[in-house]
């Protein structure tokens, strides 16, 4: 059986991977499902066809509960509100630069 997920803002295939499945393992069987690379930003919005992990450590019915439990979407990449103009040089510490 296959789901097809529709994308958040700043999402990755390892977003989903965790979010669907539970482990990040499962983002290279989706990015080869899907014809992605494991880079390819996604916008949001689109809709990413899923496949049925392969092998039982794909799977983490545990993880998938605590996120869904606790209202959770990943969405680690980067987008509009994390972009810096200049890259790092131009970055203050403490300031866009966090460090801790």
């Amino acid at each position: 059986m296959q789901n097809d997920y529709k994308t958040q803002e700043g999402q990755t295939l390892l977003d989903i991977a965790v979010h669907h499945f539970g482990s990040m393992e499962a983002a290279f069987e989706i990015a080869a499902h899907a014809g992605l690379s494991l880079t390819d930003e996604l916008p949001a919005g689109s809709s990413i066809r899923l496949p049925k992990p392969t092998r039982a450590e794909q799977m983490n019915k545990y993880v998938v509960v605590a996120i869904a439990n606790r209202n959770i979407i990943p969405s680690t990449g980067i987008n509009a509100l994390h972009e810096f103009d200049g890259g790092i040089g131009a970055m203050q510490i403490w300031v866009s630069l966090k460090v801790g």
